[in-house]
């Protein structure tokens, strides 16, 4: 909760409560969430089936032409049972030396155009959450900058 509030009354006023009572952040996602990103993240409905996590100014490593880019996460209702997977950019990432990024594909959501990376892992209810898949994220970018 942030200040006492929970996700769903934050965005009560653009987004439907029970919307977002399907969503269910963790305490420890929204103080990962403010800590690390303050006001750049945000949530956006889209469909019945999931929302967007949008967090702005997200640091890149070095080994690509950007220093930041806009991640994107789908988080499907029934989260944190259900598995986080793959993310998106915008503007697309692209390495610093002109290599290739496998599994990439481009996507359209929220009005913009976005890189898919296609990267998957084994999701453990219970143990992973929001906090776990952008830790792996910042790996799979490291590792990425680093082929």
């Amino acid at each position: 909760m942030k200040g006492g509030l929970s996700v769903s009354k934050l965005y009560a006023g653009r987004h439907s409560k029970d919307r977002f009572d399907k969503l269910r952040f963790t305490d420890e996602d929204i103080q990962y969430l403010d800590a690390n990103f303050r006001e750049n993240w945000k949530l956006e409905d889209s469909n019945p089936g999931w929302a967007g996590l949008i967090i702005s100014e997200f640091p890149i490593p070095d080994g690509f032409q950007q220093n930041f880019s806009t991640l994107m996460l789908i988080v499907p209702n029934g989260y944190p049972g259900t598995q986080l997977d793959m993310f998106y950019f915008s503007p697309a990432l692209v390495k610093s030396n002109g290599e290739a990024i496998g599994n990439l594909v481009e996507e359209s959501h929220f009005g913009s155009n976005w890189q898919r990376w296609s990267r998957h892992y084994t999701w453990c209810p219970g143990e992973d959450s929001l906090i776990s898949h952008i830790e792996y994220i910042k790996n799979e970018l490291s590792v990425e900058a680093n082929k």
